[in-house]
């Protein structure tokens, strides 16, 4: 026999059922005191007030549990399947919050974990609610030391949150939290999407609540492949359950449904724990058939994330994407392609894609615009991307807005135009541009309007003319121009701030070069039109001062002078808070770089979720990592069996996967015992490839002739590249070298930059 007792007790929270029935010393489940919580086998639970109780004994050799009262009454005997203890909750303490902020069409709270609570209950009161009014439970989520509930689609205007502790299915109202003074923004909805857009765009009224009978669906890594709703499936109502994210959208391709749909996105969402996807190149699949879809996909809080894929929408018209970041994509982050009428894209975090080398070395575009019209692209954070925003691919795209962005030490694309008649791009911080900011081709029409350039290389380019032709960036011939081979297109520039940029070149009525060469045509004032003597140098076209109609949209800009602060400010470009993904670029080092930032790109391919419990879901605490890591750099991966000889190659990512590549991919184009090889690793300041070997081998490294480069180190040493040079196969092969087991080697830049085509690991017998 087992005793406890009482009076040495240390008292538990825990979270049990009500009380079945009062008998003898047993009570009804009481918060105000400290409690023995008995649950019988049959499944009853009997409280008792452990004031009122002196020992309770367990008979181990027959189960049975008897509680005995400071009476010295026996007052229960029998089995029982859990012994609990809860402690009594302090009528004086109450939900403890840490932060409380208004935010964009929403308002989030973070506070501490309450003792015994085993829930929580989250009102709002404000706005469209004269009462407080439960949010949604999804809505609430345990990041283990804090929890965070975020109240959505609200109208802007003062809100009051309050927290009430759960336990065991009961408020504990005493111990409740209210914050107060919440100022709750409206979102910008300037710019082509809205145009003749009363309605709104998406699930959402353009005063920031849901559409009337919009049906709300919340989306994590426990539910993705299994949520279900129900969706209309043809013109004679129709309907079907639908099963997973993915398939729940592709109703949408039978064109019959139109019912407004949110679709809430809580914390990392993996490709592995996503259905299949409709798109194989990009990911999640949007598409319609032409009707308007009234969907709207956006993140909750600060932590919604796509890691491994992207978002393509096609055919559609309606949509909304907003507050989610996407991460190491396979090809574009966003893709507005095909077919698309009304769409916005906004507060997104755009990182880096899947690195395939070459010019995808950061993924492909960014958030592309194809073959839509009606657009806005706002708000947005770019994280270093390589190729932002094309804005058509040689197909017709028109009436585009690109405002508010920050371009956070991203190359080009900002955005790149084809053939656009109206094309609007203002209010953008273009923040450390390696190569240039808007980029004007195929007879395009560009209003570009009080931008913020700080050390943008060329803030605006016209193909074959400029800049493009002059200061480097092109040849001094009048005929080519590296930017662009396509004839150029006009762009209008007024009140742009340019500071630390390399060339700017405006229009000069009657010189004889920058009358010609011109990057854009300046303004004294927003109305001003570009004469129809304005004209590309290749090309002929001119500029149809679209931005000076009686029908263009009405929109309220910023001054130039408060782009940065505000686009970079709380209420700024990216997701809630920023998002929970931080990085400081170092302008000193950063500004003029275009190559990949292995440090980031490894921080983004490990990126983690710390999100524990969705309340209204349940527990997603399993660890979540990004897809397909790449490995910090000094470490190996597990190896693949390394028996016989081992000829690794680098054509865009390593053959065997006993070698970690750090930096960037080359063109090396050689044939190497009559096999092709394309790509090798760029042996320069930030080039690297380590293996450890498992056994001994005489090694032999081949380069490419594409680099001067003839040598490499081999942990820190200058190895000389004194064997063959096969000038058929293109290559430089050198010396075998003997490395030994359980050692590791690092191969690195030698005297001059190199490209490391193969690594060929010979066995020593």
């Amino acid at each position: 026999m087992k005793k406890i007792i009482f009076s040495a007790i240390v008292l538990m929270s825990a979270g049990m059922m009500h009380a079945q029935d009062v008998i003898n010393h047993a009570v009804n489940r009481d918060f105000t005191v400290n409690q023995a919580l008995i649950t019988l086998t049959s499944g009853g639970q009997k409280c008792y007030n452990t004031s009122n109780v002196s020992a309770i004994d367990m008979d181990q050799s027959t189960d049975k549990v008897t509680v005995s009262t400071t009476a010295g009454d026996d007052v229960f005997n029998g089995s029982v399947s859990a012994i609990a203890f809860a402690k009594k909750i302090d009528p004086a303490k109450n939900v403890e919050v840490t932060e409380a902020q208004g935010w964009l069409e929403s308002a989030y709270v973070k506070f501490t974990p309450f003792s015994g609570a085993t829930s929580y209950h989250v009102y709002v009161k404000g706005g469209q609610y004269s009462d407080f009014t439960k949010i949604d439970d999804q809505l609430i989520r345990s990041y283990g030391t804090y929890n965070r509930a975020d109240a959505m689609g609200l109208k802007a205007g003062d809100y009051t949150l309050k927290i009430v502790p759960v336990v065991e299915e009961t408020e504990v109202t005493t111990a409740a939290t209210t914050v107060a003074n919440l100022v709750v923004k409206a979102f910008n909805r300037d710019g082509y999407a809205h145009y003749n857009a009363s309605e709104g765009i998406g699930a959402y009224n353009n005063d920031g609540t849901l559409k009337s009978g919009a049906r709300v669906i919340y989306v994590s890594k426990a539910n993705a492949k299994t949520v279900t709703l129900e969706m209309q499936v043809d013109n004679k109502g129709k309907m079907e359950t639908r099963t997973g994210i993915q398939d729940i959208i592709q109703a949408y391709e039978k064109g019959a449904e139109t019912r407004p749909l949110d679709i809430r996105v809580i914390g990392l969402l993996k490709k592995a724990d996503m259905p299949e996807l409709g798109s194989s190149a990009i990911g999640l699949q949007v598409k319609g058939k032409g009707q308007n879809m009234n969907l709207t996909i956006e993140g909750v809080g600060s932590d919604a994330t796509f890691h491994g894929f992207g978002v393509l929408v096609r055919a559609c018209k309606y949509v909304e994407l907003r507050n989610f970041g996407v991460m190491m994509h396979e090809e574009d982050g966003i893709s507005f392609d095909t077919d698309n009428e009304h769409v916005w894209g906004h507060h997104l975090d755009i990182f880096y894609g899947k690195n395939k080398g070459g010019d995808k070395a950061k993924g492909d575009g960014s958030f592309d615009v194809k073959g839509t019209f009606y657009c806005t692209v706002s708000d947005n954070h770019f994280w270093d991307s390589g190729k932002c925003n094309l804005n058509s691919n040689g197909d017709e795209v028109d009436y585009v807005t690109y405002r508010h962005n920050w371009y956070d030490h991203s190359d080009s694309r900002h955005p790149r135009v084809r053939k656009s008649k109206h094309l609007h791009v203002y209010n953008n911080y273009y923040d450390g541009n390696a190569k240039y900011g808007v980029g004007a081709t195929t007879g395009s029409c560009i209003f570009v309007e009080k931008n913020y350039y700080r050390n943008c290389k060329y803030p605006m380019l016209i193909s074959k003319q400029g800049s493009d032709i002059h200061n480097g960036v092109g040849s001094s011939d009048d005929t080519k121009g590296t930017f662009s081979s396509e004839d150029g297109g006009i762009i209008k520039a007024y009140d742009n701030y340019m500071t630390g940029h390399k060339s700017f070149e405006p229009y000069v009525a009657g010189d004889a070069i920058y009358s010609k060469h011109f990057d854009a045509y300046v303004v004294e004032s927003r109305n001003d039109q570009v004469p129809a003597e304005v004209v590309t140098l290749k090309g002929g076209t001119g500029y149809n001062n679209f931005d000076t109609a009686d029908d263009f949209y009405t929109y309220t800009p910023l001054a130039v002078a408060d782009v940065p602060t505000t686009v970079t400010g709380q209420y700024g470009a990216g997701r809630c808070e920023h998002g929970d993904f931080q990085y400081t670029f170092n302008n000193a080092t950063e500004d003029a770089n275009y190559e990949v930032i292995l440090d980031l790109s490894n921080k983004l391919a490990n990126y983690t979720s710390s999100l524990v419990m969705i309340y209204g879901m349940g527990d997603v605490s399993e660890e979540q990592t990004g897809d397909d890591p790449t490995p910090d750099p000094g470490t190996d991966p597990t190896p693949e069996p390394q028996d016989g000889v081992i000829l690794g190659s680098f054509d865009a990512s390593p053959s065997n996967t006993m070698f970690t590549v750090a930096g960037d991919y080359g063109d090396g184009k050689i044939t190497y015992e009559t096999v092709y090889y394309k790509k090798g690793v760029k042996m320069n300041s930030k080039g690297s490839i380590s293996f450890t070997p498992q056994k001994n081998y005489n090694m032999t490294i081949v380069l490419a002739t594409a680099k001067s480069g003839r040598d490499v180190k081999i942990n820190g040493d200058v190895t000389t590249v004194s064997g063959t040079l096969n000038t058929e196969g293109a290559y430089y092969e050198m010396q075998p070298i003997a490395i030994t087991a359980g050692t590791k080697y690092t191969i690195t830049q030698g005297s001059a930059e190199a490209i490391v085509m193969i690594v060929k690991l010979v066995p020593v017998e």
